[in-house]
């Protein structure tokens, strides 16, 4: 089973079949356009009624089931991303691109960046990440992860419950299934490349309605994009540094988020502007 960091093919290996199966939630292929990624091998042993994960060759964890393998892992993941970028602010937030422009979709959790991601690449957009952007002087960057769909929000997404059924599942604790969807299983491209945005939407939830649009002033699109950052404590400077430099450059819109197909032509015309 492969997953990706930016810096790091993660290659993870086990000879337990339900290990094997819970470890599928969490891959992720898709094609960096970056240096020469190294080779790092995770590996999960049964050992006593217990996992043991192994990370080239060193004991770094026993867990009781295989939801704990998925959890430490996910971490683990995320802690090694963070690693290679220890100067980069991390945004909450999807980024995708259309032809050479591209499109950061900002919002707090629950606001519908998933749906409307995998809506936008339904319709012809690529999707590069949907959850973590990182954030530098010269441009940003997606960190790799496929979507995660709630059970919950297959009723937004009718055209694509088929491919997201088909997606590898995670049961969270209260029972709530979680659905592991690279782009590609919906026919999409996954390219993940350095770059500029265009444009910075700022998603706010109108559950229920239509979605609308309005140009958002540059110092609003700052402070909606620190609302959902995650800073070093040694280079906030540097973070703030960096959503100084993208607001200047990128148009901003706040996006009243209600069905999806308006919501569409919205970006569309966000981009176009």
């Amino acid at each position: 089973m492969i997953t990706r960091t930016l810096d790091r093919r993660i290659v993870m290996r086990t000879t337990e079949q339900e290990a094997f199966e819970a470890l599928r939630f969490l891959e992720c292929t898709p094609d960096i356009v970056a240096a020469a990624a190294r080779d790092l091998g995770i590996s999960i042993d049964a050992f006593r009624g217990r996992y043991c994960i192994l990370e080239e060759g060193r004991n770094v964890e026993q867990v009781i089931d295989t939801r704990s393998i998925v959890d430490h892992l996910h971490a683990r993941l995320f802690s090694h991303s963070l690693g290679e970028r220890p100067r980069s602010g991390i945004v909450h937030a999807a980024l995708l691109r259309r032809g050479r422009r591209r499109v950061l979709i900002a919002g707090s959790k629950g606001a519908g960046k998933t749906t409307l991601a995998l809506r936008l690449a339904r319709s012809g957009y690529e999707m590069e990440g949907d959850e973590h952007v990182f954030l530098e002087g010269d441009g940003v960057i997606a960190r790799p992860r496929a979507c995660r769909v709630k059970e919950t929000s297959l009723a937004l997404l009718p055209e694509l419950t088929d491919a997201i059924l088909s997606a590898p599942t995670y049961e969270d604790v209260r029972g709530s299934k979680i659905f592991n969807v690279a782009p590609t299983t919906i026919g999409g491209s996954w390219r993940i490349e350095k770059g500029d945005v265009d444009c910075v939407t700022v998603l706010n939830p109108n559950h229920g309605g239509y979605s609308s649009l309005r140009h958002m002033p540059p110092m609003m699109v700052a402070q909606a994009l620190i609302s959902e950052l995650g800073m070093r404590t040694t280079d906030r400077g540097a973070s703030i540094g960096a959503i100084a430099a993208l607001v200047s450059r990128a148009k901003g819109f706040d996006l009243s988020l209600g069905d999806h197909d308006s919501a569409v032509k919205c970006i569309d015309l966000a981009l176009d502007d």
